[in-house]
Parts: C-alpha cells; sequence; structure tokens
C-alpha cells in the first residue's frame, strides 16, 4: 500500500527541515517569507502559515513582528511540552521522569570523570553551594536547579543540558513541593548530598559521586512518595 501524499503544510515544514539540515538556514537565520515559500512548493499560503505555526510551537522558529521568522534552535520547548502531554496522558509518570534524571546525572558525572570540572564550573559550583547554605524555601528551588544545570553544563554536551532545561520546567514544580515539606534534616542531607556530588566530582572520585547521585534521588523520591 502507498502512503498517503504529505498534506501542504507537512510540505513546509520538510522544505524547511532540509535547509536546515543543508545548512541554507542556522540559528539566527530569518526564513523565507511565506510567500516565497508557497510558491517554491506550489502550495496554499494557509498551508506555509501552518507549518510555521507548528514550528514556532515547537519552539524551533521565533516570531518578530514587522521582520519575519527567525530559527531559534529552542528544541527544549518541544520536548517539554511531549514530556507534560505524555504525564497528563499517563503514558509516563513523576518516577519515570525520576529515574530518568537519576541517570542522565549519573552519565554526567562519568563524562566529567574523564574530562574533569572546568575551573570556570568549579567557581560556580562553590557559589551555588554557598548560597545554598543561607537559603529558605523560596530561594532553593532555584538553587537546586542551577547546581543540577551546571552538573550537565560543566560535560560540555548540548543535548544533555537540552534535554535537562526540558525536563526541568515539568519538574521543577514537584521540587518546590518537596522544598515545602523539607525540614532541617532533610535540608542538611540535600546540602550534604550536593555538596558531596561536586566533592567527589573534584577530587575524580567517579564512584563515590554517583553514590551522592543515588542518595540525593533516593530522598527525593521519598519525599515525592514514590
Amino acid at each position: 500500500m502507498n502512503k498517503s501524499a504529505p498534506m501542504e503544510y507537512e510540505k513546509a515544514i520538510e522544505y524547511i527541515d532540509q535547509m536546515i539540515r543543508d545548512g541554507e538556514l542556522v540559528t539566527g537565520s530569518r526564513l523565507p517569507t511565506e510567500r516565497t515559500i508557497s510558491e517554491h512548493l506550489g502550495i496554499g499560503r494557509n498551508s506555509t502559515r501552518e507549518a510555521l505555526s507548528i514550528l514556532h510551537g515547537m519552539g524551533m522558529i521565533r516570531r518578530v513582528q514587522g521582520s519575519g521568522n527567525y530559527v531559534t534552535g529552542d528544541a527544549h520547548r518541544a520536548i517539554r511540552q511531549i514530556c507534560t502531554m505524555m504525564l497528563a496522558l499517563g503514558t509516563i509518570t513523576k518516577k519515570d521522569v525520576c529515574e530518568f534524571r537519576r541517570v542522565l546525572e549519573k552519565s554526567a558525572c562519568l563524562l566529567l570523570s574523564e574530562k574533569g570540572v572546568p575551573a570556570d564550573e568549579r567557581r560556580q559550583f562553590e557559589e551555588i553551594l554557598a548560597a545554598m547554605e543561607s537559603a529558605d524555601e523560596k530561594t532553593l528551588p532555584a538553587l537546586d536547579r542551577d547546581f543540577h544545570t551546571m552538573l550537565l553544563r560543566a560535560t560540555g554536551n548540548s543535548l544533555m543540558v537540552t534535554v535537562l532545561d526540558a525536563i526541568a520546567e515539568v519538574y521543577q514544580k514537584w521540587i518546590d513541593i518537596v522544598i515545602r515539606k523539607t525540614g532541617k534534616d532533610e535540608k542538611n542531607r540535600l546540602q550534604a548530598y550536593h555538596k558531596g556530588i561536586y566533592t567527589s566530582l573534584a577530587e575524580a572520585d567517579t564512584d563515590l559521586a554517583l553514590r551522592f547521585v543515588d542518595d540525593h534521588y533516593d530522598l527525593i523520591e521519598e519525599m515525592l512518595e514514590l
């Protein structure tokens, strides 16, 4: 059986995708106008407009009033939307997300054990950890996110950072709940685990860093009652 012919808007999406893959469009590039795309493909402008709306919703392009559409490469919005929808539908669970983050961060630790923690990232880790010492329930969630983002960013792996950014937006509201439930003992434990992850990596003790990641997520899952 032959596959159905693509819809007109799909032709426009494929055309733009091909331009990106061919290097004709890069981040910051201005897309051809609706009229240009429509005439080149022989499709209606409404179809082109629909394609651009879909790409905008995915975070791949941004609209600038009076100027046109530009490539952003902001894929994390699309990943976040997909994860949010999958959670709503029950396709994935909170525990799945927590387990994914655990694995992602342990992978980051393994990469950092090979590459080492760059000097600038070491300074930023130490600043975040110092700020955590006096943080309250209003400021701690943002610092927690900064710490875990820095862990991924230090690897230099852009895909890891993109995926974490997307997942973090889904995950953050759960962390807010955890922080509100956190007593002095739990806060001290979380702080010890954060510090342990960084210190172990700085001292090139990969096995200990991995244990601290597990301790951290064991506590998070316990507090989320997963």
